[in-house]
């Protein structure tokens, strides 16, 4: 059973893009409550590593089928392909959610639509041993490895990444901006990334070698990025750009 300090909580605000409902991890039995500290369930953490031994052991066939079991969108099965050669966690985490999800709304014939819970599965980034760093992202986004965007973005798209420093003035003004811009859900995937573990991936892969910096990026591929503290309202001129794929860059 693993814990986090990170709220869990969520829900879907009527004037963006729907958001997946976390309430959904705790009634399928992914996570647990007991008092203010938020847990994996035992179950799932049994079934999460059923599937990681799996993945980890499968070449890249046998890994693709296993994708192809649970998500019907042809057009993510090579980037969570490509994320469970690099990390098998992510896919067993993946599989783990939909079964659960199936399971306990009773449609495990017909599975549960793609849309539905996709968005869930980077929630239990905030729940692993050692627990990624959190100290310095904004509440609402979920820290992960700056070798694991490329895949991710695909995945979960539209999405946002703030790089950020340590003893960095800009970085916390951008980072209080982005807790009040977040405090409601903004239809877009928010990641997170500490720039110092990272230098040499996010400077051969976007052009970082600075921070704070944050990245809006559509099926994998930046389309704007600003630099230091421009204030809320360039944040939120970007997202709304992002959020519509019509929009000229």
């Amino acid at each position: 059973m693993n814990e986090s300090a990170r709220s869990a909580d969520g829900g879907p605000d009527s004037e963006q893009p729907a958001e997946p409902d976390r309430e959904r991890l705790f009634t399928a039995g992914v996570l647990t409550a007991d008092g203010e500290a938020v847990t994996t369930t035992d179950e799932f953490d049994a079934l999460v590593e059923t599937y990681e031994t799996t993945v980890a052991d499968a070449n890249r066939e046998e890994l693709r089928r296993i994708v192809e079991r649970h998500v019907d969108r042809s057009d993510l099965i090579e980037p969570l392909v490509e994320l469970g050669l690099d990390d098998p966690l992510s896919v067993a985490e993946l599989c783990a959610v939909a079964d659960r999800i199936a399971a306990t709304e009773g449609v495990e014939d017909e599975g549960v639509p793609l849309e539905d819970w996709l968005g869930l599965v980077p929630v239990l980034r905030l729940f692993r041993t050692p627990t990624p760093r959190t100290e310095g992202a904004p509440d609402a986004f979920v820290p992960v490895p700056a070798p694991h965007l490329p895949q991710l973005t695909r995945i979960h798209t539209p999405s946002v990444v703030y790089v950020w420093l340590d003893d960095c003035d800009p970085c916390e003004t951008v980072r209080h901006d982005l807790d009040d811009i977040f405090a409601e859900p903004q239809g877009v995937m928010p990641f997170a990334v500490y720039g110092p573990d990272h230098v040499s991936f996010l400077s051969k892969e976007y052009e970082v070698t600075a921070g704070p910096v944050l990245l809006f990026v559509r099926d994998g591929q930046v389309q704007s990025r600003i630099y230091g503290a421009q204030g809320p309202k360039s944040i939120e001129s970007e997202l709304s750009k992002l959020r519509d794929p019509t929009a000229t860059r």
